[in-house]
């Protein structure tokens, strides 16, 4: 597989990028020893998925090279001066970032794995907006449109393998998760008190049949929610790398 050599060979280049940043005098110490960990570590990660690579995904390989070179032809005062340390660095930073997202590209269980997550965060928030209109609360219905929009945008950008999507979800994940937790222990405390249950059949202008079966819903709803949310939010956090 063709992949395999290029990500080796992008391997080789920021090896040899090493030996540049050591002579380097346009940076102090403590920036070349910073560096060169991060260069080091990406490196490292591209030879080893030279190794683990199953995809072969020749274009993005070419990339990745192409990164390496620029990345090692500005490794020189001269380049640095040019181009800006902040922007040097900030290759870098990129450069290492790509090495440990790309095992998502060249690997299909990884990218498999993140999609399983991807759905528990899809399902776990369509559960918190149908939770807020079973609530039957005011306040915490105009909480999830309000939330709506930075939600959906999450939704789009992780689907992209967007970071900004990463940090939406993550916002956006608190009120969802509290809201989880307030309709549990409403519904747990109300199902055990029968004038809670038959002030709410009138309030809905039900039974209390009806009124306990809403409660009931209401639970497992809330459960299933707080559930995927939750395993989710741990889940994006495993495969945080894979955003870009």
């Amino acid at each position: 597989m063709r992949s395999s050599g290029i990500l080796l060979d992008t391997a080789e280049v920021l090896e040899s990028a090493l030996e540049r940043i050591d002579r380097l005098k346009t940076l102090s110490g403590r920036e070349k020893e910073a560096l060169k960990r991060k260069i080091a570590g990406a490196a490292e990660n591209f030879r080893e998925l030279s190794k683990r690579a199953v995809k072969d995904n020749e274009e993005l390989a070419e990339f990745f090279f192409k990164k390496a070179k620029e990345f090692k032809a500005m490794s020189t005062d001269r380049g640095i001066e040019r181009e800006g340390k902040k922007n040097y660095l900030r290759m870098a930073g990129r450069i290492y970032q790509y090495s440990l997202s790309a095992e998502y590209d060249f690997i299909p269980d990884k990218l498999k794995e993140l999609k399983k997550v991807y759905r528990k965060y899809i399902f776990g928030m369509t559960l918190f907006f149908v939770l807020s209109g079973l609530f039957l609360n005011q306040f915490i219905a105009i909480t999830a449109l309000i939330l709506a929009i930075p939600i959906i945008l999450s939704m789009l950008s992780l689907q992209r393998r967007g970071h900004l999507g990463l940090l939406l979800a993550y916002s956006a994940l608190p009120i969802p998760l509290v809201v989880g937790f307030m309709a549990m222990t409403y519904s747990l405390r109300t199902l055990r008190d029968p004038a809670k249950i038959a002030e709410i059949a009138g309030h809905l202008g039900k039974s209390t049949a009806f009124a306990r079966g809403y409660l009931t819903v209401l639970l497992l709803i809330s459960l299933v929610e707080l559930y995927l949310l939750l395993d989710g939010t741990v889940g994006l956090y495993r495969h945080r790398h894979a955003f870009l």
